[in-house]
Parts: structure tokens; sequence; C-alpha cells
């Protein structure tokens, strides 16, 4: 009886239902708070030592903006139509059936739940350059920063959106600081550090691996329309969140680019593996070192908490749809989705604790690709099925615009994969493939436990 209680409990529709509190600032905070995480901090070297050229880097920067603001278009049309929380998984559902949707959704999850390992395990790191003595505790601090971050978001959404909003504008703060400190001192540096080598020829293996590193540093641009059941005016709100924050860090990148290079050169930047601490060190003393650790500690918590706020929104989307237990769609007084919360806090903290996270974020890249692909089928797919759907937005430049964005990411993801074979990643890209076709059965056993026609 005990058993059978629990079953049925488990069966309810939630007590409490989403809030519907959101507004322009918090879609932009969250946006940033996604996008500018550990990799504006260290990809910069790895970029200037495959891509020996300031024009090649900065161009390739603003194709990252210009590739991200194409989707944002495609997004806002699609989340202004369909105003519901889950994110791409809920367009891909709703055109092309269970399967497309929950690779859309499965790849969107584990890229937040990897983005939350690898934030907290860099948190870590930084703290450690503070206290050198908690190096050997990584995966206590790690995994404790998730907990308290988890914590804070499971009272409500109004403490998520608070912590969300202030540590984004903080760190979009610090890196505006940062630029004009570097641009400001760039002339005093010695020469040795801004001196380069002739230009080398670059390969197109190179383009290709700087540029999957500039996606990876963008991901995360589509974050407001995770949240646009729980926006007070999605239609008005979701546009304008997605464009400001789209700008914001662009400008910001690109903008800590042009300082980086400015200060230290091409060869100077890809000398160092943090180049952000070798413009610092100009103010001698334990000051670069402090101040890039604290810097830094409040960019990867930002980053982990939008992803832990995002992430249980896909959950809540999947479990209303009957492709998870109903259980899913529970949701707190305070607006938190619970058990979707618990369940993507256990995959997170168990990623970070095993470290298997980097291996996660290996297939991330082309399941992202795969996935930006089937959005940009999308558009068309409820363009033609659904013209009498109301469209508060509509995509600029369509169908010219999405095509075009399609058609890069179909090519990207053709080049991605070439780019890991090269590296011989072979089993990262038939990972990638694997992940993708297990969504084949999955979609079936739930289309069979919801009772409807094979």
């Amino acid at each position: 009886m005990r058993f059978r209680a629990l079953s049925i409990a488990a069966e309810e529709p939630a007590r409490h239902g989403l809030l519907h509190i959101l507004g322009v600032g918090f879609g932009v905070a969250v946006g940033i708070g996604m996008m500018i995480g550990s990799g504006i901090l260290r990809s910069p070297s790895s970029i200037a030592a495959g891509v020996p050229s300031v024009e090649w880097i900065v161009a390739l920067w603003v194709l990252g903006a210009v590739h991200a603001a194409l989707g944002a278009n495609i997004y806002a049309e699609l989340a202004t139509a369909i105003p519901k929380a889950g994110g791409g998984y809920v367009y891909v559902h709703r055109a092309l059936g269970d399967i497309g949707g929950l690779i859309v959704g499965w790849s969107n999850w584990l890229s937040d739940l990897a983005g939350v390992a690898a934030a907290s395990a860099s948190f870590a790191n930084f703290l450690a350059q503070l206290w050198p003595g908690l190096a050997d505790y990584g995966i206590a601090i790690a995994v404790g920063m998730q907990l308290v971050l988890y914590g804070a978001n499971l009272l409500g959404l109004r403490e998520g959106r608070v912590l969300q909003q202030s540590t984004s504008l903080v760190k979009a703060l610090l890196l505006l600081v940062f630029i004009v400190a570097a641009v400001a001192i760039a002339g005093e540096m010695p020469a040795a550090h801004v001196a380069s080598a002739a230009t080398p020829a670059i390969g197109w293996l190179a383009l290709i691996g700087a540029y999957q590193l500039i996606r990876g540093a963008y991901a995360g641009w589509e974050a407001p329309v995770y949240f646009a059941e729980e926006n007070a005016q999605p239609a008005k709100a979701i546009p304008r969140a997605l464009g400001i924050g789209l700008l914001l860090t662009a400008l910001l990148y690109i903008g800590v680019n042009v300082a980086l290079l400015a200060a230290l050169g091409v060869a100077g930047t890809a000398r160092s593996v943090l180049p952000f601490t070798t413009v610092l060190m100009h103010f001698g003393g334990n000051v670069p070192s402090v101040l890039f650790a604290f810097g830094a500690m409040i960019t990867v918590a930002s980053c982990a908490n939008a992803n832990m706020m995002g992430a249980p929104r896909i959950l809540f989307a999947l479990g209303r749809d009957g492709l998870l237990p109903r259980a899913f769609t529970r949701v707190n007084a305070g607006g938190s989705p619970t058990v979707a919360f618990l369940m993507t806090a256990v995959g997170s903290i168990v990623l970070a604790a095993s470290g298997s996270f980097e291996t996660v974020f290996g297939l991330i890249g082309t399941l992202n690709s795969l996935a930006g692909i089937l959005i940009g089928v999308t558009i068309f797919v409820l363009r033609a099925r659904e013209p009498e759907l109301k469209r508060p937005f509509r995509a600029i430049g369509y169908p010219v615009f999405p095509a075009l964005v399609l058609a890069a990411d179909a090519v990207l993801l053709v080049l991605f994969l070439w780019h890991q074979l090269q590296g011989g990643d072979l089993k990262g890209a038939i990972a990638a493939v694997v992940l993708s076709l297990a969504c084949i059965p999955f979609a079936l056993i739930a289309r069979f436990a919801k009772g409807a026609p094979s």
C-alpha cells in the first residue's frame, strides 16, 4: 500500500506552477552568465597559438558573433510563437516529434551539466590560487560550490534571479575594467612581449579548431528562451534579451582579445596559458594573481548558476510531454521545478567528482551543431505546417537568413567531425553519433509508455 501511495503521488500534477516574473534584465543576465565563463579566460592563448594573426583572430570572434546572431534571429521567432519552458527542445519536438526533440533536449541538458561541472572545477582551481592549502580539496570545493548554488535556486526563482543578475553584472564590469587597463598599459609592456616573428601560413585545420573554441565561448546565447514561460512579456522581452545579451558579450569578447593582443602581441598571448595574468603582472606584487583569481571565481560561479537554472527547465518540458515521468513537472512554491533540479544536481555533481565532464565537452560541439541544424529545419517546418500560428516576432530576412545559418551549421557539423578525426578523436566522434542514435529507442519506449500508436 505504501508503494502504491508513492506511485500515485509521483503521478499527481504539480501543486504549484511556474512563476511569471522575469523580464529583459534577467534574460540579458542569464545570457551573459551562460556565455561568459572559463572559455574566454583560456581560449585566447590557444587561438593565438593556432592562428598567429591579429586580423584572423578578430575576424573569427566577429564571425562567431554574427553566427550566433543569425541563430538568435530564429530562436526569437520560435520562442515568442511558442513561449514555453525548455528551450530548443520545445520547438523541435513540436515540429519533428519525439526523436528530434530528444536529440536537442538531451544534447542541451548534457551541455548544461558539463558546463556546471567544468565551472565548479575551475572555481576550485582559482580558489586554490588564493589559498594554496586548498589545492588537494578540489573535488570537495567543486561539489560544495554546486550545493550552495543549487540550494539557493531550490529556494525559488526570485533567489536564482538575484544571484544571476548580480554575478553577471560584476563579471561584465570586471572584463570591462580589464580591457581599459590592458589598453592603457599596452605601450608600457616590454618589447619582448609584443614582438612577433613573421606570421606563418595558417591552415584550415587551425582555423576550424580556433572557431570551435570561439563557438564554445559564445555557447549559451540562447539562454533566455529556456525561461520564456516564466517571462511576464515574452513577446517583447525575449527578442530584446537575446539581442542585448549577445551584443554586450560580443563587444566584451572582441574588446578582451584586442586588448590582449595590443598588450602582449600574438606571440605573447600564445605563450601564456592565462594571458590575463601576464597583463596584470604589470602591477607587480600579489595583486595580479589575487585580482585574476577573484574575478575568475565570480565569472565561473555565474556561468555555473546560469547553466544549473536552465537545465531543469529542459527536464520539466520533457516531463510535461511524457518523455520523462510526470514527477519532473513538480514545481515548489518558489517557482523551482524541484525534481528536475535534483536530477540535474546529481548529474553535474557526479560529472565534477569523476572529471568525465571533459569527455562530455568533447561531444558537445558536435551534438550542439546537430541541434542547431534541427532548430534551423524547425522554423521552415512550422512556417509551412502552421502558417496561422501567431508570431509576435518574425525572423528577419526569412527565408534567406535562416537558410544561411542552417547551411552553416550543416557545414560546421561535418568540419567539427572531421577535426575530431584529424585530431585522433575517433572515439569522441563515434560517441556523439551513438548518443544521437540512442534517442530513437528512448523515444519509442516513451511513446509506448504514453500509450501512443507505434
